[in-house]
């Protein structure tokens, strides 16, 4: 309740002041320059004077004391001093952030939890959840600040680069603990309040806890109380995309042409729920983020008129990058170097079989929700500099980041699930209910015909008889332990039937070796 009477103090002010794209170019350019003296300032005041981070005792372990670090980026610059620390063991792998591992360097172990990497100079005014973007279920808290100076500054300038600034907003998006809040409100500071908001799961259906239920309904009525005037929730389950498609349709016949933010497969469904019943798109601009942008999905998207940008996002290091407007790929996108770094290191992925060059992110900004210093976001690519001609180069924003795939999770619908959930099902809670081995047993990212995202579970012919309808129900009630994000993403695979059955033998990887999760390197 203390939160709630913070956050409406925090909210008139938040509200009464939209972003224009003239003081957007501002902060934005401000980060820019001050990119060293921004990331020397949280260092400082996040971890080293901070004896419970778990960065100071891996700094500590390398004998690098604040003096050294500030030395160390002020003549080398940011991101090869990153990488020396990142050689040297100053790095944080996925399992270790989730707390899911102890932070190991030589002969010293750490206890970890996820809330040791809480931003300590934030209050933390609202709450979402990571598990639905890119990144694994981690619970993260915003201040207000971090959504002014890093989602809605992105957006605004991503949209102006696209030209789509003066196009009406429409969301559909999960109530909390999902991004429908935060988008709510990030738009609305970019001076965009959306005309609709959708969301494709509602109370009921995966039964949020109090706070969250209180925490959905409060920003709504208290954004209204405080003149803004945005929309609440309306409930569309993913099976009814052909509603969301007829709304857009509606407004292009009103000649409202829409810019519509959501996942990249419910983009999908809905392009694909309006070509069945003859339903005019064209026009559409699609944002979309959650889950890698395909050049099947492209052709879904584009396949009625309408356009896609893709976005890569993380809720706990915002817009990471925005989309390239002459791609070589189709998830191709600038990274926001005004307020992250990005460097890469070879990553062996341990059920998978293969190494791939995995990101690694720090934060700059000082509203950040999580202190990030060389953390793995759990995804690789391809990371390059070139000059495309559109207007982010023109911002300085000559990094590119493309065919952006993530490893050791499971992502669709949005919706990640790390591979280590996964594979506690595979190897125990599977062979005890339905019989054989854990090798009998293998959970395959693929991508069906009509572009959705599947992930097919093998089961080997070995084990005789199964009850795949009882198979998928298990897997689904065990994601779902925990958190009311859990209950979320699985409701979300769920809806979507993103969950099957395929009775093969288990793909075994180039080396011979037999692996719970299949993972191809692309």
């Amino acid at each position: 309740m203390s939160k709630y009477w913070s956050l409406a103090f925090s909210l008139r002010r938040f509200l009464n002041e939209p972003l224009t794209t003239q003081r957007c170019l501002e902060i934005f350019r401000q980060n820019m320059q001050s990119r060293e003296r921004n990331l020397l300032a949280l260092v400082k005041q996040a971890i080293y004077a901070n004896e419970g981070s778990p960065y100071l005792k891996l700094l500590r372990l390398t004998g690098c004391e604040y003096g050294d670090f500030e030395k160390m980026v002020r003549s080398d610059g940011i991101e090869p001093s990153l990488v020396k620390l990142c050689k040297e063991g100053v790095y944080v792998s996925i399992e270790e952030i989730k707390g899911k591992k102890q932070l190991v360097r030589g002969s010293q172990a750490f206890e970890v939890r996820e809330s040791d990497f809480d931003n300590p100079l934030i209050s933390g005014q609202i709450e979402a959840n990571s598990g639905a973007s890119r990144s694994t279920g981690t619970r993260v808290s915003y201040d207000l600040d971090f959504i002014t100076e890093t989602w809605a500054v992105h957006f605004r300038l991503s949209h102006e680069a696209y030209g789509v600034a003066d196009d009406p907003v429409a969301l559909w998006y999960p109530i909390m603990p999902g991004a429908g809040p935060m988008a709510l409100l990030a738009y609305h500071k970019a001076g965009k309040t959306p005309l609709k908001w959708f969301s494709p799961v509602e109370k009921k259906g995966f039964r949020p806890s109090l706070r969250n239920r209180m925490g959905t309904s409060y920003l709504v009525y208290m954004g209204r109380l405080l003149g803004a005037k945005w929309p609440g929730p309306d409930y569309v389950p993913l099976a009814d995309a052909w509603r969301v498609a007829q709304w857009i349709s509606e407004g292009i016949r009103a000649k409202r042409v829409c810019r519509f933010v959501t996942y990249v497969s419910a983009a999908v469904r809905i392009c694909q729920a309006a070509k069945e019943r003859g339903l005019d798109l064209a026009g559409t601009k699609f944002v979309v983020s959650g889950e890698p942008v395909t050049e099947v999905k492209r052709k879904e998207i584009q396949s009625l008129g309408a356009e896609v940008y893709p976005v890569y996002a993380l809720m706990e290091a915002g817009i990471v990058g925005g989309a390239c407007c002459a791609p070589v790929t189709a998830d191709e996108v600038h990274f926001f170097k005004d307020s992250l770094a990005l460097i890469q290191h070879p990553r062996e992925v341990p059920h998978a079989c293969v190494s791939v060059d995995a990101f690694l992110l720090t934060t700059l900004c000082r509203s950040t929700p999580k202190i990030l210093l060389n953390v793995e976001t759990g995804d690789y690519g391809v990371v390059e500099k070139r000059d495309c001609g559109c207007k982010f180069g023109q911002l300085g924003l000559t990094d590119h980041i493309r065919s952006i795939r993530g490893f050791d999770k499971m992502t669709g619908e949005g919706m990640t699930f790390i591979g280590t959930d996964l594979v506690r099902i595979l190897e125990e809670v599977l062979p005890t209910r339905f019989g054989g081995a854990s090798t009998d047993y293998q959970v395959v990212e693929e991508e069906d015909e009509r572009g959705h995202t599947r992930m097919s579970v093998v089961v080997s012919p070995a084990v005789g008889d199964v009850d795949e309808r009882a198979l998928v129900q298990i897997v689904l009630a065990e994601l779902s332990k925990g958190r009311d994000a859990r209950r979320m993403m699985a409701h979300m695979w769920s809806q979507a039937k993103t969950l099957r059955v395929k009775r093969a033998t288990p793909f075994t990887t180039a080396r011979g070796k037999l692996l719970p999760l299949h993972i191809q390197k692309t």
